[in-house]
């Protein structure tokens, strides 16, 4: 009889089970979906400006089931983000998106997780062209860095707008050249000022105080004594955004010096102020300057701080690292690097990229490495059991201030060679020929924030060799008495007289 008791007993709850599964099973089966598996997000662009789009995550409406929560989490955060009932682009690509859902049905509670399949293409015209200027960027700095040894910085971008300013006054050849050295097309050139306009900014605190700005100035400086073509500065002002101004560079070299570093002091914040030396035989110069400045904080308050030891060639140091924010996901590799990122406040990142043993720093800043870095999208948040990872760089603070020799670097490389010999332009009527390139650099990272500046320079002169003249010489000695006439530079007389007994 007990026997019979137990099996009975076990038959019963056996059967409320199994007569419990279907519910559960045609609940998180059957009864709840969503009303889109898949959407499609587009990144456009409204006055200079991108536009990220949007989309409501929706459920379908079933009897019986009655939603007591629901939670969106991005699985894919450099493609696409998630507000409470919305998901919005971030970058072009494909990625998912969980959508939890607490619900209940029969009086009985349950939780389910949906996958909400994500596209974003990014329809700007500049996307292509951003891609471009990241190659690009990455290679020369690449070029240029091949022979520093100690600390080092420069900007891409300021040498680029040089270059594109070079591409505008310069004939086909020289157009020709410039499009190869940067992998890019006219049109692309076209789309610099559009550019220039979408990176500008400035921000201010609570008490008018700006904490975040970014500026680019191109500029084209004429050499008073000459007789350029008005029109053909046009194009200038309108696809670069190119103001232009006079200077006596030959007529009065010191104070063309004077002006120009003014104007380079004046827009990088007082970062870079030298005399750059441009020279008496300059008809022209083309000048780009870029100043950034952004704190960690919004409030400005400092990065928390830590010394420890830092490693140089020669050995260890004591150095105050900064402690960044941390940030979604975890470090990436390449085969020779591990790097991740920190940002400032209004949202700039500093990827940081640290060789792996037995790797050089010029191995992880080689051109290949950099376009790998550049281009990494999902620094994988999350674990496959939901686990979302965190990172945070400790980094050194540091100020680098460097010159490079782009002239140099390029001519070495074989590029420009019609521009560094001679070329045409509708500027002016002389043969022209770029006689230097110059590039300065200033960066500091401390635990405020991030400020930095550079200046690119292309200088331009006449590529005709004046014809050489036969030299004489002769002494005129005045001694016996004489007159003399002290006159102004246009003939004025100030004094006249005569000496008889000096």
């Amino acid at each position: 009889m007990k026997n019979l008791i137990c099996m009975l007993l076990a038959a019963a709850m056996t059967a409320g089970i199994f007569a419990s599964v279907p519910v559960a099973a045609k609940a998180s089966k059957t009864k709840l979906s969503l009303k889109q598996s898949s959407v499609t997000l587009n990144i456009s662009e409204k006055n200079g400006k991108a536009v990220y789009g949007s989309a409501a995550v929706g459920l379908k409406t079933v009897k019986g089931v009655t939603v007591k929560k629901t939670t969106l989490k991005t699985l894919s955060p450099k493609v696409v983000v998630t507000t409470k009932t919305k998901v919005k682009a971030v970058a072009a690509g494909t990625g998912k998106v969980a959508v939890g859902v607490k619900f209940t049905y029969k009086k009985h509670t349950y939780n389910k997780q949906l996958i909400l399949k994500v596209k974003v293409a990014d329809s700007r015209e500049d996307s292509v062209f951003r891609s471009k200027l990241s190659g690009f960027s990455n290679n020369l700095y690449a070029m240029s860095a091949k022979s520093a040894k100690g600390n080092y910085t420069m900007s891409p971008l300021s040498a680029y707008m040089a270059l594109a300013m070079i591409h505008a006054i310069g004939d086909a050849n020289v157009k020709s050249e410039v499009e190869a050295l940067t992998k890019m097309s006219a049109d692309d050139f076209n789309k610099t000022a559009a550019l220039c306009k979408s990176l500008t900014k400035e921000r201010k605190d609570m008490y008018g105080e700006v904490y975040c700005k970014l500026s680019l100035t191109n500029s084209i400086w004429l050499d008073d004594s000459q007789s350029f073509n008005k029109e053909a500065l046009k194009p200038l002002e309108k696809n670069l955004s190119c103001f232009a101004k006079n200077a006596p560079f030959r007529n009065d070299n010191s104070a063309a010096n004077e002006q120009v570093q003014k104007f380079i002091s004046d827009n990088t914040n007082g970062l870079i102020n030298q005399n750059f030396g441009i020279s008496e035989e300059t008809l022209m110069a083309l000048i780009n300057t870029l100043y950034f400045k952004d704190n960690w904080n919004e409030s400005g308050s400092d990065l928390q701080t830590e010394k420890r030891n830092f490693k140089t060639p020669s050995g260890f140091k004591k150095t105050e690292f900064l402690k960044g924010h941390y940030e979604f996901g975890r470090t990436a590799s390449t085969d020779v690097s591990t790097y991740y990122y920190t940002k400032t406040n209004s949202g700039y990142k500093i990827k940081l990229i640290l060789p792996k043993k037995g790797h050089t720093v010029k191995e992880a800043m080689s051109a290949h490495n950099l376009n790998i870095i550049n281009k990494k999208a999902d620094f994988k948040p999350y674990d496959a059991d939901g686990t979302e990872h965190y990172t945070r760089c400790i980094f050194p603070s540091f100020k680098i201030e460097s010159d490079t020799p782009l002239a140099q670097i390029l001519k070495s490389n074989q590029k420009l060679s019609n521009a560094f010999s001679e070329f045409s332009s509708e500027l002016t009527d002389e043969k022209l020929k770029i006689s230097d390139i110059k590039h300065k650099a200033v960066l500091d990272v401390n635990k405020k924030g991030v400020e930095g500046a550079a200046v690119t320079i292309a200088l331009v002169c006449a590529s005709s060799a004046p014809i050489p003249v036969k030299k004489v010489y002769h002494d005129f000695v005045l001694g016996r008495s004489f007159g003399y006439i002290i006159t102004d530079p246009n003939d004025v007389v100030l004094f006249e007289g005569q000496v008889k007994n000096p």
